[in-house]
């Protein structure tokens, strides 16, 4: 489950992600009712199965039982919020993309988990899967716009459009990354502090650059929540 809006006195607008029919909109009849059998669908973080009736694009959900409740820590559950509003704001309906439902999935393994590594590992896969499935793959192992490898030791700028350009500061900062720690996030390597912190960097940049003028409200309320 995506996200609810509430429809009519005591029924929802569910959005929900699919892995063979992709991102689809149902009304939930009834389900805020106390004593909903379809009520189950507003729990979050959830694996579901369920059932669907109607030709309309907006479909009734005739049956919701909950497959795999993931439990998220505190500490994470903003993580599955920030993955909610990629797939709402990146993907179209009801266009299917079962690699990128998987590894949401993984994701959702994750998040009762306490080493902050192994999540942050996760979702840069998913990131990376998503835009890639989108149309939008970052390369990670060439330099932008040539087929000469990106080496360890040296500096690159980041163009979401053309890829990593050669530096010739060494400083680094949010624009630029030494190619060690581009090189670990194309192996999944985040063993590296700086790793973990460039790559976030990275995905953040170029998945800003393909949300346009589409803002994710956890950010912002995040920010707010800092200050």
């Amino acid at each position: 489950m995506l996200h609810t809006r509430p429809y009519k006195e005591t029924s929802l607008i569910v959005d929900l992600f699919t892995r063979n029919h992709g991102r689809v909109s149902v009304i939930a009849k009834g389900a805020q009712r106390p004593k909903s059998k379809i009520g189950v669908i507003k729990t979050p973080s959830c694996l579901f199965s369920v059932s669907c009736s109607g030709k309309s694009e907006l479909k009734n959900l005739t049956y919701c039982e909950i497959e795999e409740y993931f439990s998220p820590i505190a500490k994470a559950f903003n993580s599955v919020i920030y993955l909610n509003e990629l797939l709402i704001k990146l993907l179209e309906k009801e266009d299917a993309h079962p690699e990128i439902f998987d590894h949401y999935l993984i994701v959702c393994g994750s998040l009762n988990n306490k080493n902050k590594e192994n999540l942050e590992k996760n979702l840069r896969s998913f990131e990376l899967t998503l835009l890639k499935e989108i149309g939008y793959g970052l390369n990670l192992k060439f330099e932008g716009n040539s087929d000469i490898e990106i080496k360890e030791d040296t500096n690159y700028k980041f163009d979401p459009l053309l890829g990593f350009l050669p530096e010739n500061s060494s400083e680094h900062n949010k624009n630029n990354f030494s190619g060690r720690d581009i090189l670990n996030l194309a192996r999944g390597n985040f063993s590296s502090s700086d790793t973990l912190l460039a790559s976030k960097q990275i995905m953040r940049q170029a998945i800003d650059y393909h949300l346009g003028n589409k803002t994710l409200k956890i950010r912002e309320y995040l920010s707010l929540n800092s200050s």
